[in-house]
């Protein structure tokens, strides 16, 4: 899956797309992200809570910048981090299926 942005000509595919995965009974709101991102605005995008983003934003995993007392964080660095984690999730969801068709425990429909 792509994390955009997309150009006025690739939308309607990427919309498509994204309709198909998530099926008829799923909602799908779609709307502008701001250039800088509120943790919790981050945190929405990346599908995490509040807590885990201001953690990464503290460990230095995800720069961010001082506004008065509020942090913000950019939008490319956010959708890039979720792209990251999206392979993450993705090769150990493969590396799993992999052993348990190995091991004989992947029972075919």
């Amino acid at each position: 899956m792509r994390f955009g942005p997309f150009s006025a000509d690739e939308a309607p595919a990427a919309l498509a797309r994204l309709l198909d995965e998530c099926g008829p009974d799923t909602a799908v709101t779609i709307g502008a992200v701001p250039p800088l991102l509120t943790i919790a605005q981050a945190a929405d995008v990346l599908g995490r809570s509040r807590r885990y983003v201001a953690r990464l934003v503290d460990t230095g995993a995800l720069a961010a910048d001082f506004h008065g007392l509020h942090r913000r964080v950019s939008r490319p660095d956010v959708l890039a981090l979720a792209a990251q984690q999206a392979q993450v999730v993705t090769a150990v969801l493969d590396g799993l299926a992999d052993l348990t068709r190995r091991e004989g425990l992947y029972d075919p429909f």
